[in-house]
């Protein structure tokens, strides 16, 4: 799961763009949008960030059936903003200072050699190996 680190970052109303999944996938899984349908890819630049409810609410990978509408964030307008990632879509081994990418099944890895244009720099552990807070490298406000 993606969420903003700040409440004062939900006021400037970051452009959220509607799309429908077009595979099953999860809350947090990274891709692209083409003709309104999201689809997870290696190096994305656009995140699911739903509001989750219902029974699967709060589990470590909240599952996001096809067909279903998805509210996508596109981090290549936050340039500098710092966001907290949680469970899925989060490599097992993860350490401050390492930079994350998004790879093809959506989820994100530790990338030593970074040289896509967008990646998250791990720049804090939460709580107990709970989720970790990111800043958005790369992109272009």
């Amino acid at each position: 799961m993606v969420k903003f680190r700040n409440f004062d970052q939900i006021e400037h109303k970051y452009a959220f763009e509607d799309a429908i999944a077009g595979a099953d996938t999860f809350n947090g899984a990274f891709g692209a949008v083409t003709s309104g349908t999201f689809a997870v890819a290696e190096d994305g630049t656009k995140v699911i960030m739903q509001a989750e409810d219902g029974d699967n609410a709060g589990l470590p990978k909240y599952p996001i059936a096809k067909g279903e509408h998805v509210r996508v964030l596109d981090l290549t307008k936050l340039a500098g903003e710092e966001l907290e990632v949680y469970d899925y879509p989060l490599p097992d081994e993860v350490a401050v200072g390492n930079k994350l990418t998004a790879t093809a099944d959506g989820s994100l890895e530790v990338n030593a050699s970074v040289s896509k244009e967008l990646n998250l720099e791990v720049k804090s552990v939460i709580g107990n190996k709970q989720g970790v807070v990111v800043l958005v490298n790369g992109a272009t406000a």
